[in-house]
């Protein structure tokens, strides 16, 4: 098996994607490419995955009209007749599998081994479905815990009104169902392409997560030090400019609406994955009816 592809995910934006995108990317021999590569490779995945379903459902039919047109009976000449046998199945992994076999030799000719794709807000399960055709395929999914999402998004303008809250508690609780599955049996039966990070964890020994996550991937020599750097910002110098700006912006003070909105949403999904945790929403004072 390979150590590529690899998709570094999360449940919502601001939950450490990037920073493990830099570590890896500081590492002798890997690279982490972003969200625009992520993206690509799971829609094809997507497209590939559910064409493929649709080509299995109709396959009979596909098959009786095809028969029956080659027999002579135009009547059977429908316009959405099929590519005869297994060869649209084919074609399709086979593209899908073209579009990783030249990332692989983009990444060989920069001399890297390992190449990961950010891709922040994913599901679980999108990954799984092209696992289902690249079966190298790793991922890494780091979480946080949401009132810290809430406060850092907030501080980046991401959040700014009550919806846009509510759809990011949302999301994040959609997107940490393969977590609290996981945490409900220990963590002890982790898929073996799957590798979860939890982001308090990681930052209160940095040395032996980043030795797990090279165990896991292949990477070889992350830089330490790129783990203590605080950067939540990436801007342009100037419009003529593209240099990035470095920087880190506070977490915001959350009020006591927000606290309620998020507490109301997502204290039991909190309660499951942060058990060690029972306080981190008590700042709200506030008791949920």
């Amino acid at each position: 098996m390979s150590n590529s592809p690899i998709i570094v995910s999360s449940p919502a934006a601001c939950s450490g994607a990037t920073f493990i995108q830099r570590l890896i990317s500081s590492s002798d021999n890997g690279i982490c490419y972003g969200a625009d590569a992520a993206r690509r490779l799971l829609m094809l995945s997507e497209f590939t995955h559910s064409e493929c379903l649709a080509l299995q459902e109709h396959r009979d039919l596909q098959s009786f009209y095809l028969q029956n047109l080659l027999a002579g009976n135009q009547d059977f000449g429908v316009a959405d007749l099929e590519i005869p046998g297994e060869l649209p199945k084919h074609a399709l992994v086979g593209a899908l599998m073209f579009f990783k076999q030249h990332y692989d030799e983009a990444t060989k000719a920069i001399e890297k081994e390992v190449w990961a794709c950010k891709s922040p807000k994913s599901s679980f399960l999108s990954i799984v479905k092209a696992a289902d055709f690249i079966p190298d395929l790793k991922c890494i999914y780091i979480y946080r815990n949401i009132v810290d999402v809430v406060r850092s998004q907030k501080s980046l303008g991401l959040i700014s009104t009550e919806d846009q809250l509510i759809a990011t508690c949302t999301e994040w609780i959609n997107n940490t169902d393969v977590i609290a599955a996981l945490s409900r049996k220990n963590f002890e039966s982790v898929p073996a392409m799957l590798h979860p990070i939890k982001f308090e964890v990681f930052l209160a020994d940095k040395d032996a997560a980043i030795s797990q996550l090279e165990a896991f991937s292949g990477l070889k020599n992350i830089q330490r030090e790129i783990a203590d750097l605080k950067v939540n910002r990436h801007t342009p110098a100037s419009d003529t400019d593209p240099t990035p700006v470095l920087s880190y912006e506070d977490p915001a003070t959350l009020t006591d609406v927000e606290l309620h909105i998020i507490a109301h949403l997502c204290q039991d999904r909190l309660t499951e994955i942060y058990p060690e945790s029972p306080d981190l929403l008590q700042s709200s004072k506030m008791t949920i009816q």
